[in-house]
């Protein structure tokens, strides 16, 4: 009766579908960050996150935006630098992620932004979020799966063999770059719903366990859907009903799953 209570109210409405919104969309980023080996690549997004936040609170401006709109800069200023001076993408992303957390706390040191406010940053706010964010969030994850779906044998190619892919007639460098821009914006919003200590247990953490039991890169992206959606829907229900943070029980969820299906399948 409790629970039922708690789910006429607006603010856990809005958490719930940007929980299952999230849950089945978001990590299709996670199996393209696993297949593609850029993982350190999460790192930097998470910290440009923070900066985003940062930004955010010292000028008043709304989190969500401008947090998107910093990593998607951070991720062009990233990519162009990589292949103009043929640097990995992963050192030259531990040289943003430096950055960008060094000018967040000094944004956070000179304009007396609130520790209660920069802590929202690390363990998100999914109970505060307006129904435009969740629009935003409904919008993205539908051009998310779309690009999937349109560009599905080509994504397969380009993750066999970025060489192979491109003699063959598939742009690969376009690929690339938009896989970069989808996961900036992925961990943007991540970062609102679940905050960036738990984001993993949303992208990566439904990818590894689809790789468990998938068999094609068509059965992981699926499977790796599915067990999103699960772990966000039963985290959710769970925080509810023990009264502990979201985010915190779809990644105690989410890491109970990955062991006991991991114990499977060694036996």
């Amino acid at each position: 009766m409790f629970m039922l209570e708690l789910l006429t109210l607006s603010p856990i409405i809005k958490g719930l579908i940007l929980l299952v919104i999230a849950g089945i969309s978001f990590p299709v980023t996670g199996v393209y960050l696993l297949r593609l080996n850029l993982l350190p690549l999460r790192f930097m997004l998470m910290h440009g996150a923070i900066l985003g936040g940062a930004v955010a609170l010292s000028f008043s401006w709304s989190p969500f935006i401008t947090t998107i709109v910093v990593n998607l800069l951070l991720v062009l200023l990233m990519t162009n630098a990589s292949r103009s001076l043929k640097i990995d993408t992963g050192y030259i992303s531990m040289f943003f992620m430096v950055i960008s957390i060094s000018l967040a706390f000094i944004l956070v040191y000179k304009f007396n932004v609130q520790a209660k406010d920069t802590l929202s940053l690390l363990w998100g706010s999914l109970y505060t979020s307006t129904w435009g964010e969740v629009a935003a969030v409904v919008v993205f994850s539908f051009l998310l799966i779309t690009f999937q779906l349109v560009y599905y044998r080509k994504l397969q190619a380009f993750f066999f063999d970025r060489e192979i892919a491109y003699t063959s007639g598939v742009n690969e460098r376009f690929l690339y770059y938009t896989i970069v821009l989808l996961t900036a914006m992925t961990v943007a919003m991540a970062m609102k719903i679940i905050g960036a200590l738990l984001l993993d247990a949303l992208l990566l953490l439904p990818a590894l366990i689809a790789t468990f039991h998938a068999k094609s890169l068509r059965g992981v992206l699926i499977w790796s859907s599915l067990w999103g959606g699960i772990l966000a829907i039963g985290g959710f229900f769970i925080a509810l009903l023990i009264d502990i943070p979201a985010s915190s029980a779809i990644a105690a969820l989410a890491s109970v799953v990955f062991v006991v299906i991991y114990i499977i399948k060694r036996k």
